[in-house]
């Protein structure tokens, strides 16, 4: 049912997963002073954490693209949302997002290659 986790190659995933729950964690440590900033980090980090614990235990490119898309959702919610004045919740925001998009892409490009490497071996 469960791939079995390849620490080399899923290290993206974990990274991932500790990203989402920091971002989970900020409202409550930074204290943010509108309470939709709070949400967006609430909200955001959770279901970063969910979909890469998800990727964690069943690998795919479909889990890598929606976390590629949190990402990008991360660092441009200051400004859609409009709290990019508050630059202390902008910065996590926009780091948690960075790291994630940077990890989705990493992972996306692992799994590519874990593909084309299975399927030149199954040729054989």
């Amino acid at each position: 049912m469960f791939a079995e986790i390849d620490a080399d190659t899923r290290w993206q995933d974990c990274m991932m997963v500790t990203v989402g729950i920091a971002l989970v964690a900020s409202p409550f440590l930074m204290e943010y002073p509108q309470q939709y900033i709070s949400q967006n980090a609430f909200a955001t980090g959770l279901v970063i954490a969910i979909f890469a614990l998800f990727s964690l235990f069943t690998p795919g490119l479909w889990e890598e693209a929606v976390l590629l898309m949190l990402g990008c959702w991360s660092v441009a919610s200051p400004w859609l949302l409009g709290f990019s004045d508050n630059r202390s919740a902008a910065l996590i925001v926009v780091a948690a997002g960075g790291i994630v998009l940077i990890s989705a892409l990493w992972a996306m490009k692992d799994e590519d290659r874990n593909r084309t490497t299975s399927d030149s071996f199954e040729e054989r």
